[in-house]
């Protein structure tokens, strides 16, 4: 309590208006979605978060990205939390809650709104202000489990101290979760002058400011204390404690507490939230000009106009050269501004330096000046001097245009008297002898071998007491633009960026430090004490020559250019685009490393957790690794490195936050990310497994092995089996043709049987003992013909259908000459049968033929006929052979009656003959026999019906 009386107490007597830091503005052009922002949160990952007029977003230093639904009322809100699970909450000021899950804006479950009223997270509770009452959330099921009511109408405010939540309206209520509201009484004179009251909880004690009044609280142990202010405020937005310290956000700009002072900041911006991160930045928030980024609050900044392009320190003051013609001298005590200089001729100051022994100041605009002790021009030059260098009190080292050479400025004997003699000009108000007639662009000078170096468009050149020469480099010319002295060497800044180093022997090397640990070039460079000042697009490195080490002190950005730099004593200054920066040397503020985030892992698409990853099927294998790099110092690009397993590292583009890796074959993989910088950063590990397809695995390759063994012992038995068949097959085949010459040959001995030969030499021979000559010579033919036509057809496997007719017709006709006159056969052939090219199998008719004559006919008294058919029916010749005779059955009975043991011949030879056609030629010939039966039911005849394939 006594803190705040005596804070409050300097506070009611003077507010200074403190020198503003100097600050980067982040706007609509650097991404921020709008220039109205109410709120300011960073996350336990270090995300920046902003509630803002086109909604709630997130920074992570380069990327602004924006979260909003189509199920919100309104998207300007505040009151930016985090809950337990990670999820990020706000309050649009409609009174609705909304929060951040997997990357998407969701709205938490409400009947309905009382307005904006901050809401509070407890542990794992939130804690939600509602027309009748207070709502508790269980965060994790996001579902209500509990009901306060409240019918106060009067509800101003709420806020939560630990694990309390407070309500302040005709009472302070107070919740303690799952116990009973109690209440607090409230003066009449509160609730009359904290209309809009807000809080903000100092230690163990609650600091309360109304918006409009003039007054605020104390609260402590049940207690309220009035405390008022004597400055008058028209509206205090909002209250931030940063170092247990309260700043007032007003729309007039910033007033901090601290160290019994009230000080003021940016009055000219309105303020609606201060906030220090974790790297302990600062962000202001404005309801207009978006934020402002403040790296240090520790430093000046003075706004100058015109710009400043050159430094020069000179007694108790820096000389600052402008873009205008214009000499401003910063008083170091004070850091005020007073004008040394100006002339309206907006010709920008590009050299300047001061001699505190003569007190004059030498500079170069349109022309080389002197000024003296009274700020008054004694002598102008019409010379473009690029570089002055001290030599000592009698001469500065010159480089301008078309002349390298000394300038007098005192009248001290100097060991650099003969060398100016000689090269004395003839006089022209000036005292300078020209050593070098060339462009000089820099000069310098080393105390330590007494040798001046100039830069020149033809090369580098030196002068000592005893020589004028060049320096080359690996025997060629060295092109400088900038060239700095330090102890006893100098540097030089090549036209190619180039850094080199000359020391007191002249021995030039090229200085590639600076190439192993920056990831940018730099234009320009310049020595200051102990340290390199190394001038790049992104910012400004200081190099330590004495520790060799590096740190970024100034970060620049596209509208932050820095022309000069130069300390004194404890302090550095920086001449920029937009003023003057001033930065205390040892305590400036190191700025935080760059901080790679992952942000999610999608396979195949699909967001999945880190946690799930060590299990994919084989066609989860397109895997994406979105992540941020954390950095919030300005202008700072980072590119990240990757690799898997033991892999080389790959470079990602700068921009990409996006890592995909593609049609990922199985296998343990461990994926490493990291920052690419100059130093040793902390890496980042993924560890995810893709299985092999079952097809794949082990035990499926055995089982597939035995298959694959089982198959081809099925296959070698298979084809074992058909070598087998085939050579059954073979033998069959032999056995086949075997068994049907065998069976052609019974057919012939059929056809020559002796009994035929008997019976046709008997007929021969009736015929010559009846002297029936003619009848004996035709019967003769006829045999002789059938006999030759039988041997030929043994020959033929098959024959035509013209040779088997006509060898029937012989044979028929030498069997009739047994019969007397009643024996009668006919040969009937069909429609469409082509006799000369249809084949069928040699000698296959006549058996049955034969069998009609022999068996059927012969033993038949009366009329005796037979009949042979051919018919066509579609791809089939069917043959019927018809008898009258006296039928199989009585044939048969015939010939048990004469010879119990004789066997048909020709039947069964021609049976076996048609069965190995079959089997052999894959033919089908078929042979029925049909028993012909007369009215009586006696036998008439046999009728044989033979099918056979077409063949030509």
């Amino acid at each position: 309590m006594k803190l705040f009386q005596v804070i409050l107490f300097y506070f009611l007597t003077q507010i200074v208006f403190g020198q503003n830091p100097y600050y980067y503005n982040i706007d609509r052009t650097n991404g921020l979605p709008s220039n109205s922002v109410y709120d300011i949160f960073q996350d336990s990952k270090g995300f920046m978060w902003f509630a803002t007029g086109k909604g709630l977003c997130r920074y992570d230093g380069n990327v602004f990205k924006t979260y909003t639904s189509d199920s919100q009322t309104s998207k300007s809100g505040s009151c930016i939390r985090e809950d337990s699970f990670g999820r990020i909450w706000y309050c649009n000021f409609d009174g609705y809650l909304y929060y951040v899950e997997n990357g998407e804006l969701k709205s938490l479950s409400q009947k309905e709104s009382r307005g904006y009223i901050k809401y509070s997270i407890i542990q794992d509770k939130l804690f939600l202000m509602q027309l009748n009452g207070v709502i508790v959330y269980d965060l994790k099921s996001l579902k209500p489990i509990y009901f306060y009511p409240l019918t106060d109408i009067n509800i101003r405010s709420t806020y939560s101290v630990g694990s309390k939540f407070y309500i302040i309206g005709e009472y302070i209520y107070e919740i303690d979760y799952p116990k009973k509201i109690k209440k607090h009484e409230l003066s009449d004179d509160f609730k009359k002058t904290l209309e809009v009251p807000i809080v903000q909880v100092i230690k163990d004690e609650l600091f309360i400011v109304s918006k409009y009044s003039n007054y605020y609280y104390t609260y402590k142990e049940n207690k309220l204390t009035r405390k008022e202010f004597s400055n008058s405020f028209d509206f205090i937005q909002n209250v931030a404690l940063i170092d247990n310290a309260p700043w007032l956000c007003t729309p007039n700009g910033i007033i901090k507490y601290e160290n019994n002072k009230a000080t003021s900041y940016f009055s000219e911006y309105n303020v609606s939230y201060i906030f220090k991160d974790k790297q302990q930045n600062y962000w202001i928030s404005t309801l207009n000009n978006g934020l402002l980024f403040i790296q240090d609050f520790k430093n000046n900044f003075i706004p100058l106009d015109p710009k400043p392009t050159i430094f020069s320190p000179y007694n108790d003051q820096l000389l600052i050269g402008t873009e205008n013609d214009l000499i401003y001298g910063l008083q170091l005590n004070d850091l005020s501004i007073k004008t040394v200089y100006k002339n309206n001729s907006n010709h920008p100051i590009n050299q300047i330096i001061g001699n505190e022994k003569s007190q004059n100041i030498y500079f170069t605009s349109s022309k080389f000046k002197i000024l003296d002790k009274k700020n008054t021009i004694t002598k102008e030059w019409s010379t473009a001097v690029k570089d002055i260098k001290k030599i000592d009190n009698t001469y500065y080292a010159v480089a301008a245009s078309g002349v390298c050479g000394l300038f007098k400025v005192g009248n001290q004997k100097s060991k650099w008297d003969a060398i100016f003699k000689k090269h004395y000009n003839v006089p022209n108000g000036f005292n300078e002898s020209s050593i070098f007639r060339l462009n000089g662009k820099s000069t310098a000078f080393n105390s330590e071998n007494n040798c001046i170096y100039y830069a020149t468009n033809m090369g580098l050149k030196f002068v000592n007491l005893n020589d004028v020469n060049e320096l080359k480099f690996q025997n060629k010319p060295l092109f400088i633009t900038n060239l700095q002295s330090y102890k006893n060497v100098v540097y030089a800044l090549s036209t190619s960026e180039e850094l080199y180093k000359i020391d007191a022997n002249n021995k030039i090397t090229k200085v590639s430090i600076f190439e192993e640990h920056l990831k940018e070039r730099f234009t320009k460079f310049k020595i200051q004490e102990n340290s390199i000042f190394l001038f790049t697009t992104n910012g400004i490195i200081e190099y330590n020559l004495i520790n060799n080490k590096y740190r970024k002190i100034l970060p620049l950005t596209s509208d932050l250019e820095v022309t000069d730099v130069a300390v004194i004593k404890n302090e550095i200054y920086f001449a920029t685009s937009k003023g003057i920066i001033v930065k205390n040397k040892f305590k400036n503020k190191e700025f935080a490393k760059p901080e790679l985030i992952i942000n999610e892992i999608k396979v195949n698409n699909v967001l999945q957790n880190e946690n799930n990853l060590s299990n994919l099927e084989y066609n989860q294998n397109n895997i994406t690794v979105n992540f941020s790099v954390l950095s919030f110092n300005p202008n700072e690009k980072n590119s990240v490195l990757y690799k898997i397993n033991d892999g080389n590292w790959n470079r990602l583009e700068i921009n990409n936050r996006n890592l995909i890796l593609s049609s990922v074959s199985p296998g343990d993989y461990k994926l490493y990310l990291k920052i690419d910088a100059n130093y040793e950063t902390p890496i980042q590990q993924i560890n995810f497994k893709i299985n092999k397809p079952f097809w794949l695995n082990t035990f499926f390759l055995i089982y597939l092995g035995l298959i694959i063994i089982a198959l081809a012992y099925t296959f070698y038995k298979y084809q074992i089996q058909k070598i087998e068949k085939k050579n059954q097959l073979l033998l069959d085949k032999v056995n086949l043709e075997k068994n049907l010459n065998q069976s052609k040959l019974k057919a012939i001995k059929s056809q020559m049987n002796p009994h035929f030969f008997y019976n046709a030499l008997n007929t021969i021979q009736s015929f010559i003992l009846t002297n029936d000559k003619k009848q004996a010579v035709s019967y003769l033919s006829k045999f002789s013909t059938l006999t030759r036509t039988i041997l030929e057809m043994s020959e033929k496997e098959n024959i035509t259908l013209s040779e088997e007719i006509k060898t029937l017709g012989l044979y028929l006709d030498i069997e009739k000459a047994r019969f007397d006159e009643d024996f009668s056969y006919e040969i009937n052939i069909g429609y469409g049968i082509d006799i000369e090219n249809i084949k069928i199998p040699s000698m296959l008719l006549q058996p049955y033929v034969e069998n009609a004559v022999k068996h059927g006919l012969l033993h038949k008294k009366g009329e005796k006929k037979l009949t042979i058919d051919f018919e066509r029916i579609f791809d089939s010749l069917k043959i019927i052979i018809d008898d009258n005779g006296i039928g199989r059955q009585k044939s048969a009975e015939l010939k048990a009656i004469k010879n119990k043991d004789h066997l048909s011949f020709a039947t069964e030879a021609m049976q076996n003959r048609i069965e190995l056609l079959n089997q052999y030629k894959q033919q089908n010939i078929a042979i029925n026999f049909e028993d012909k039966l007369n009215k009586n039911g006696q036998s008439s005849g046999t009728k044989v019906i033979i099918e056979i394939p077409i063949t030509y």
